[in-house]
């Protein structure tokens, strides 16, 4: 099968997908008493009376049609835009806008980590897979078994100690904000409003494009903590993976063979070891990517981080119904189409994957 009509299958397959993920939170929603789902529509402050802003809210939603109607109900609310309402300090009314407003930051966050991992797993990756059992490879099997068995929150508190400002009195270390994710500025920036930047929606980029080097910088510092305590997580499990592919690669005849014509040693572990022993690290992505947004959940909230994570544990203390299930939804759809980013990166690298 040809890559663009393999790409068309998997972007196909991803549609039924998606209306599964819709159906299990409709099936979550339909759980909840209809009284429940009408309050969050009720303003005392209006003059209608609250029997009739209640009657309205279930002519809303559906909840006056039978169960697969008001599934399509649901359906096409969310295709509009409209994932209900809330009431939590610091964001507005609509959930979709609060999803608007906080998801630019997980994104940073997650589009941070991600790269940083990679830049340190690839490397020493191939350089402790180049030299099993040796020591570099022992010191790096403990630094990734301990990646998986330390807590994210535990970590990103021993950071906030360490390394956050105003943490320990005269620490010299102390140099990273501990809260929030753009820094207190008197006057916000004018590619600033309502709690989003523009046109990128990411802090620091558009602080970057509107030559803000100040407000940049800022960004950058609050970032570095969480960044970090997401990086070790996801770093452990792309390490162990290299390594694993490079000492299988090293084995095969191909390398045998690369080796036995005088292939220069550097170029065997570049061309031929690395680039197989990625293959399989490039299946295990989008799993990676999941436990990143599992991650953000412990992380902001911890850091006080401003993204879809902090905003879904809100919800939920707060008893958001709407806000826990939009963000479930979109959580969901992001490891998706990662999974979906994955599996064509896949086809890409590894022409013998066409199925």
């Amino acid at each position: 099968m040809e890559l663009r009509f393999y790409i068309v299958r998997r972007i196909l397959v991803l549609i039924p997908t998606l209306l599964g993920l819709t159906l299990l939170m409709f099936l979550l929603e339909a759980m909840i008493p209809p009284a429940l789902l009408e309050i969050p529509y009720f303003n005392p402050k209006s003059g209608i009376s609250r029997t009739i802003q209640l009657h309205n809210a279930a002519i809303l939603l559906g909840l006056n049609l039978p169960l697969p109607l008001r599934y399509f109900k649901y359906v096409w609310l969310i295709l509009h835009g409209d994932l209900g309402v809330m009431n939590l300090a610091g964001y507005p009314g609509s959930v979709t806008l609060a999803i608007e407003q906080a998801f630019p930051n997980t994104i940073q966050l997650a589009l941070f980590a991600t790269i940083l991992a990679l830049a340190i797993a690839i490397p020493l990756g191939t350089f402790i897979g180049a030299r099993p059992n040796s020591v570099a490879d022992q010191v790096g099997r403990v630094f990734s078994l301990s990646g998986f068995a330390m807590p994210a929150f535990w970590l990103a508190v021993m950071l906030q100690i360490g390394l956050g400002k105003n943490v320990i009195t005269g620490n010299p270390f102390g140099v990273f904000p501990i809260s929030g994710s753009v820094p207190d500025v008197p006057i916000a920036p004018s590619f600033y409003t309502n709690g989003i930047t523009s046109p990128t929606h990411i802090p620091i980029f558009d602080a970057l494009l509107h030559a803000d080097w100040s407000y940049a910088w800022g960004s950058f510092m609050h970032v570095v903590l969480p960044t970090l305590t997401l990086t070790y997580g996801i770093l452990a499990g792309i390490l162990r993976f290299i390594r694993a592919g490079m000492v299988d690669s090293t084995y095969q005849e191909y390398v045998r063979t690369a080796r036995a014509k005088g292939v220069p040693e550097r170029d065997v572990i570049k061309r031929h070891i690395r680039r197989n022993a990625l293959i399989p690290t490039v299946t295990v992505m989008g799993l990676l990517f999941a436990s990143l947004l599992g991650g953000a959940v412990l992380v902001e909230t911890v850091f006080n981080y401003p993204g879809l994570g902090l905003l879904s544990v809100q919800a939920a203390i707060n008893f958001q119904i709407f806000a826990v299930i939009g963000s479930t939804l979109v959580f969901g759809v992001i490891l998706m189409v990662a999974n979906l980013i994955v599996d064509i990166v896949y086809a890409l690298i590894d022409p013998r994957i066409r199925y």
